[in-house]
């Protein structure tokens, strides 16, 4: 990383600023070039990997090109704010917080280990918890859910003290 007092190396910071973002983007290898797509998204830690869940149909162009090509790339930022340190317009900056990586997508057939990612997933965006009975048996016929074992990624943070 070019600038490395901006890194953030360990893995719990780094998890932490992940779960602070509300979305993520996936990027997915087409013949002739990425493709990306927004998720919504769940995370936790298994063992010593980091672990993505998201659901998505069950066919559709990510299952076409995952089934082609597992290996995937991830994006997630949040930004604070957008200031200007100087004279505009080539003095604004933004504080953010981001962590990019890549990883090995696989579709989920187990049906314990397909509720557990869904409920990884709802754990990212509401405290409420969820029993599988509570899950649509139609919504469930209807869903794919894909889990991403992460090999690599990397944080990084520029957030400022406001005045």
């Amino acid at each position: 990383m070019r600038k490395s007092e901006r890194e953030v190396v360990s893995f719990e910071e780094k998890a932490e600023i992940l779960m602070r973002c509300k979305s993520m983007t996936l990027a997915l290898q087409e013949e002739d070039g990425p493709y990306l797509v927004p998720l919504n998204f769940g995370a936790e830690k298994q063992g010593e990997n980091l672990v993505l869940y998201f659901h998505c149909a069950v066919e559709g162009k990510k299952l076409a090109l995952l089934r082609k090509n597992a290996n995937v790339g991830f994006c997630a930022y949040t930004m604070f704010r957008v200031f200007n340190k100087g004279v505009a317009p080539c003095g604004y900056t933004t504080d953010y917080e981001s962590v990019s990586g890549k990883g090995t997508a696989e579709i989920v057939t187990d049906e314990k280990e397909r509720m557990h990612g869904l409920k990884v997933l709802m754990a990212h965006y509401t405290e409420g918890k969820f029993s599988d009975e509570m899950f649509s048996a139609k919504a469930l016929a209807i869903t794919t859910v894909v889990k991403i074992t992460v090999r690599e990624w990397t944080g990084k943070r520029l957030v400022r003290e406001t005045v």
